[in-house]
């Protein structure tokens, strides 16, 4: 038995945190492609020491409103990934809403997406009491706890209806759901329907990335306004 957690309570088991627009989808499409890893930063500067310490072949990928920072290698779309070299390198994401979704001490922690769909779930079987977080603080992502939902009826088809089957419930079409909610509509308003087509594909990519270090920025060091952290993920 799954169960969903919508407001973000320490888990000690396995975690499986939900992630669909755009950096969850995108993350794994670059592990799925060849990449070594992926970093996830919660703003561009955490994301450009990251990436100094990487060393120049890192590629850095994040955006304001819908266009990547200055010195960013691109921003976080499916549609211009795919068309991308990505095999062998190393990636930073700047994805403030990933990145706060983790709580201290969580260490078995995958990342799961309507594009994982499968490979997911099929580890998640294999698992004792695994949870699933929709991304997104204080409030959880939409687009996440329909994702979350579709998990969840697949890996407990007979437990008592929650907040995300019946979310899930109220948008049978995953495209219509992305499209309908706040995440998905900023994307419209960019003109970028196509990353919903591609973010709602169902078990396309085959990989689950997990989480595999957890580094600590103090802001005394680095000059932050408050400590941070960045996540490392791999196939």
């Amino acid at each position: 038995m799954c169960r969903v957690d919508l407001c973000l309570r320490p888990v000690s088991g396995p975690l499986f945190l939900v992630e669909v627009l755009p950096a969850g989808s995108v993350l794994t499409l670059l592990l799925a492609r060849g990449a070594q890893e992926a970093w996830v930063a919660p703003g561009p500067k955490v994301a450009r020491l990251l990436a100094e310490e990487l060393g120049r072949e890192a590629l850095l990928l994040g955006e304001v409103e819908g266009f990547p920072p200055e010195g960013f290698h691109g921003r976080l779309s499916l549609v211009d990934l795919e068309r991308a070299g990505v095999e062998g390198k190393r990636a930073v994401l700047v994805a403030p809403l990933l990145n706060g979704s983790l709580l201290p001490g969580e260490e078995e922690v995958y990342l799961a997406n309507l594009r994982n769909a499968k490979a997911a779930l099929g580890l998640a079987q294999g698992l004792k009491a695994p949870t699933l977080r929709p991304a997104g603080a204080p409030e959880p992502l939409p687009s996440a706890v329909v994702a979350a939902g579709f998990l969840q009826r697949r890996l407990s088809p007979e437990a008592p209806p929650s907040l995300a089957t019946l979310l899930l419930k109220a948008f049978p079409d995953p495209q219509e759901a992305l499209f309908q909610s706040p995440e998905g509509q900023a994307l419209h308003r960019q003109g970028r329907t196509e990353e919903l087509a591609r973010a709602s594909l169902i078990g396309v990519d085959p990989v689950v990335p997990r989480l595999a270090e957890v580094r600590f920025f103090p802001k005394e060091r680095y000059g932050l306004t408050q400590d941070r952290y960045a996540q490392r993920f791999v196939p």
